[in-house]
């Protein structure tokens, strides 16, 4: 019996997911719907609308956390998102299935704007993950990581006077 529920409900997610995303539905009840689907989820967490989760029972996020519109969080393996954690808009937590471990974000961390986070990895306290940063390994407390930036100095309007 349980298998069964386990199948249907794993068949209900994508539906109820794209409901859920809706601009106009409260974050009452996304978190509602998520926590009804085995997501582990504190007190004070705001999800915006257009996250994308694609399994809520590997998924846990921390008290008073952030999660920004059109935010993926993509638990195939386990997501573990620890309190005070902001998840900027667009940014991606890939845990791939089957990969060994978890990817975890703890307490304090903020993910930036577009930033790509691929598991099983481990994102410090306070660490900051800057906008367009692509992590695929661990990243210490407190650190701060950027994308690297790509310019064309063949187009003058970019490149600036020649000194």
């Amino acid at each position: 019996m349980a298998i069964v529920l386990a199948q249907l409900s794993s068949l209900a997610w994508p539906f109820v997911m794209r409901a859920i995303g809706l601009v106009f539905v409260p974050n009452s009840v996304r978190l509602a719907a998520l926590r009804m689907f085995g997501a582990q989820i504190g007190r004070g967490v705001l999800m915006r609308p257009r996250v994308r989760v694609t399994s809520p029972a590997r998924l846990a996020i921390g008290e008073d956390s952030w999660i920004g519109e059109a935010v993926t969080l993509d638990s195939a393996g386990s997501i573990r998102i620890g309190a005070n954690v902001v998840v900027s808009q667009a940014a991606a937590l890939l845990s791939p299935a089957g990969a060994h471990g978890e990817l975890v974000v703890e307490s304090g961390a903020w993910i930036a704007l577009r930033a790509r986070v691929t598991g099983p990895v481990t994102i410090g306290r306070r660490a900051v993950v800057g906008a367009a940063a692509v992590v695929s390994r661990d990243v210490a407390p407190g650190t701060v990581v950027v994308a690297s930036v790509i310019t064309d100095d063949s187009d003058p309007d970019i490149a600036g006077p020649d000194l």
